[in-house]
């Protein structure tokens, strides 16, 4: 009966740790928190271009680097909201989708698959802390439809 006792703990002890292993959601993107204003966006992230939707400020980057093909900002009152990250398609074939959503599942846990989308091609798995969503949403066999994307909640 101890060794029971002691197994049961053990394991429980594992599984806890497991779950503890994955990084706590930070509250924003990278570093930037929710409501940081569009100036210290673009001075962090430079050369973009800004523009506005809905009267809303809207900056994004094209190619910042090799595995990003789209980087948009989006902000309410100038503050920061959401950060959508669409990858270069070529980066996900090399990598391969199950590859970058076990990257974040790493990263932030195991989150939660949404399956199917309002899309019957999109695929989504999401992650929720305590002031953000992350949603990782790709449409199989188009690679360069695959987004993260980070939202305040």
């Amino acid at each position: 009966m101890k060794k029971r006792a002691i197994c049961f703990l053990t394991a429980m002890l594992l599984v806890i740790a497991a779950n503890a292993y994955a990084a706590k959601i930070f509250d924003g993107y990278e570093g930037l928190k929710w409501g940081t204003h569009f100036h210290k966006v673009i001075e962090a992230y430079p050369k973009g271009q800004i523009s506005e939707y809905n009267k809303e400020i809207v900056y994004s980057q094209d190619n910042p680097d090799e595995t990003i093909a789209t980087r948009l900002f989006a902000f309410k009152d100038g503050k920061l909201m959401s950060v959508a990250v669409t990858f270069d398609g070529k980066f996900v074939t090399k990598t391969g989708l199950e590859n970058l959503k076990q990257k974040y599942v790493k990263q932030y846990g195991k989150g939660k698959s949404g399956g199917q989308g309002k899309s019957a091609h999109m695929v989504s798995h999401s992650w929720e802390g305590k002031q953000t969503l992350i949603t990782f949403v790709f449409v199989p066999n188009r690679p360069e439809m695959t987004v993260l994307q980070f939202e305040k909640k």
